[in-house]
């Protein structure tokens, strides 16, 4: 598309942070695969993002948000529209309320003395985990080994068992989140009422999450770090993490694991084109450096066309696929939650 010499003057003017056309999406998903982004945007705090929105909407662009593409495969055709990264000091804070510390992609100083701690949704889960250990706050240590940012964590209701098998989600830990809609408007709502499920949030549709109040407790940072190591020996141990992925594919059904109903119909070891069903974890697909979008999303309907007539389980989806499209039906490969993904 070749755009007005105004538009891309008003695009360059609402944010400092980069904006760029025609942006490859490999270069922002685990994946390492995708399409072009018809606009990149990187605003660097609320304000910037509020001014990029009113560009997107005098254009009329349609916007989709994106985080640190941990969860997330772009066709091979690219997102059209406004494709809005949220990074830098306005969304990378991690502070206690009312302490007056100064937000900043360095957190090394961010003085998190209480247990309950506002942090952006820009803010790496890693960075999450390290920084409250190192303030002998636990809460988020099962994240250990989950890419992605926290705006990604709260609107996927991010999720898995710690060092000692118990299930986890990161909706059981956000008090509040603080979220603006495509106009601009910004609000703060109780964790409650986002409508945390199963690999969702629901009520967060049409919302782009800005920061999370979380909860945590008081504990020894040895004992936080040593299950930190734990839950990291155990993935690796069991997760394969030769090759390019966004994790599994598929969410759990209630009947049994989808990597079971998986491994069981003969998936491992499967190949189209560059993408591979991997030996270690089969509810993985692997770039093997040359797959396109359309490689891992053939992979998906074998697997679910598979476990479908052998077990009658009809597989759902737990990665984002973008650009949505609407006449797929719902948990079919193509089906992501909306436009606002941050994954």
């Amino acid at each position: 598309m070749t755009f007005r010499v105004a538009l891309k003057e008003d695009l360059l003017a609402a944010v400092s942070g980069r904006v760029r056309f025609n942006e490859p999406m490999r270069l922002h998903t685990s994946f390492h695969i995708g399409g072009p982004a018809e606009i990149w945007a990187e605003p660097q705090d609320p304000d910037q993002l509020r001014r990029l929105l009113a560009v997107a909407a005098d254009a009329g662009f349609p916007v989709t948000m994106v985080g640190g593409g941990a969860n997330l495969l772009v066709r091979d055709e690219g997102i059209p529209g406004l494709v809005v990264h949220l990074t830098g000091p306005g969304f990378q804070q991690m502070m206690v309320p009312g302490t007056g510390t100064v937000p900043g992609t360095d957190v090394s100083g961010t003085d998190v003395s209480g247990t309950d701690v506002l942090v952006g949704a820009a803010l790496p889960l890693e960075w999450l985990i390290r920084k409250a250990q190192e303030a002998s706050l636990s809460g988020v240590e099962f994240l250990a080994g989950v890419p992605g940012h926290v705006g990604g964590a709260v609107r996927m209701n991010a999720g898995t068992h710690d060092d000692e098998g118990k299930f986890h989600h990161f909706g059981d830990r956000v008090r509040s989140l603080t979220v603006m809609d495509l106009a601009g408007r910004v609000k703060t709502l109780p964790g409650e009422q986002a409508g945390f499920g199963y690999r969702c949030a629901t009520f967060l549709s049409g919302w782009i999450v800005l920061e999370a109040l979380l909860k945590f407790s008081p504990d020894d940072p040895k004992e936080i770090a040593a299950r930190v190591q734990r839950l990291w020996s155990f993935k690796k141990r069991t997760q394969d993490w030769s090759a390019p992925s966004v994790g599994c594919i598929f969410k759990n059904p209630a009947e049994r694991s989808a990597g079971w109903l998986i491994d069981q119909v003969g998936m491992k070891g499967f190949r189209i084109g560059g993408a591979v069903v991997p030996a270690r974890h089969a509810n993985f697909i692997l770039n093997d450096g040359n797959a396109r979008a359309a490689d891992v999303l053939a992979l998906v309907e074998e697997a679910r066309a598979r476990v479908l007539k052998q077990f009658g389980v009809e597989l759902e989806t737990e990665v984002q696929i973008l650009p949505v499209h609407p006449s797929t039906s719902s948990g079919r490969a193509g089906v992501g939650h909306g436009e606002l993904v941050e994954p």
